[in-house]
């Protein structure tokens, strides 16, 4: 995502990166040159018999305008839902985090025995504070994961810091490696409920916060693997291709020799408008206006791992060339 702050009109103005130019230029070429031949052909060599009334483009452009702003509509409430989840993430690992060290105790169904314990067991406490750490840490790998498998890439490695390798090798054979490891962590949740290390009214509570993991990984999923129908794309890029050809011909006549640079504003607005839909589509790539999963997860990382009192934490993700990633 392009972090870019403080920018004045005039830099906005000639300010390119990321407007969806490198992805038309090519076009927008073809069509620039294809409009100075038109015109050089129109004016010195007065071939009149193939141009047409500005009229069809002006009804034609009104009802492109709103079909794009449709399309972008939609492509960007894509793009918003999927902010939400990743902002829900966060919240549900930190408060995931929070209850793993309020409702998790080895005295939860013996309070009236509680000071003596904590004096006598010093190996129970130690226990205790190694589940809680796998607790926290499996929700982190759980974000790293979750991660990989929305940008379509193989995790495994990136969790040998988080996974014991027995359990690392038997997660590399599931399909869904996020929904494997908030298995593993229900299972090891009810193992502690029947040692009566939760509290029978607790256990909900740590039970929502997984199913909250699975709805937000379930909802990544959607956006990520449900696109805008295929026949609203193909017709706008169609209807764009063809409007931006045939615009010298409806202008020549009204604006003779600025035609190829009316016709190259033109294009550039429905055809830059045409790519943005495209960019907002799939928010969990790699493009420059993604959103910034892997800076999203540092932070969850980051928050986790210092309510385990650890100081080996990442570094805090600043953009990089005014990019977070």
């Amino acid at each position: 995502m392009i972090i870019k702050k403080n920018m004045s009109r005039l830099q906005m103005l000639i300010y390119f990166r990321g407007g969806g130019i490198s992805a038309i230029w090519w076009r927008l070429s073809i069509f620039t040159v294809f409009s100075v031949v038109i015109t050089t052909l129109e004016i010195h060599f007065h071939v009149e018999q193939y141009s047409l009334t500005p009229v069809p483009f002006t009804l034609l452009g009104a009802t492109l305008g709103i079909f794009l702003a449709f399309r972008n509509n939609s492509a960007y409430d894509r793009f918003w839902e999927a902010r939400k989840l990743c902002g829900a993430l966060v919240n549900t690992s930190r408060s995931f985090a929070r209850q793993s060290f309020s409702f998790i105790d080895n005295r939860a169904l013996n309070e009236d025995a509680a000071e003596s314990t904590k004096a006598a067991d010093g190996q129970a406490e130690l226990d205790l504070y190694r589940f809680r750490e796998e607790m926290v840490t499996k929700a982190v790998a759980f974000t790293r994961a979750l991660r990989h498998r929305l940008r379509d890439s193989n995790p495994i490695d990136d969790l040998v810091q988080y996974i014991p390798a027995n359990e690392l090798d038997r997660l590399s054979t599931h399909r869904n490696i996020p929904t494997a490891i908030l298995h593993d962590m229900g299972q090891r949740l009810a193992e502690i409920r029947r040692r009566g290390w939760i509290h029978p009214w607790h256990a909900p509570v740590l039970e929502k916060s997984l199913v909250d993991f699975t709805d937000i990984l379930g909802g990544c999923e959607r956006i990520k693997n449900t696109p805008i129908p295929f026949c609203y794309t193909v017709l706008t890029h169609q209807i764009v291709t063809f409007y931006c050809f045939l615009l010298p011909f409806g202008l020549i006549k009204t604006v003779g020799i600025l035609t190829p640079f009316v016709a190259f504003l033109i294009s550039y607005a429905f055809l830059g408008l045409d790519a943005i839909g495209d960019e907002l589509e799939q928010p969990f790539g790699l493009e420059l206006n993604d959103l910034p999963l892997q800076s999203l997860c540092t932070t969850i990382e980051i928050d986790l791992l210092q309510s385990l009192g650890r100081d080996d934490l990442p570094e805090t993700p600043l953009p990089t060339n005014d990019v977070l990633s």
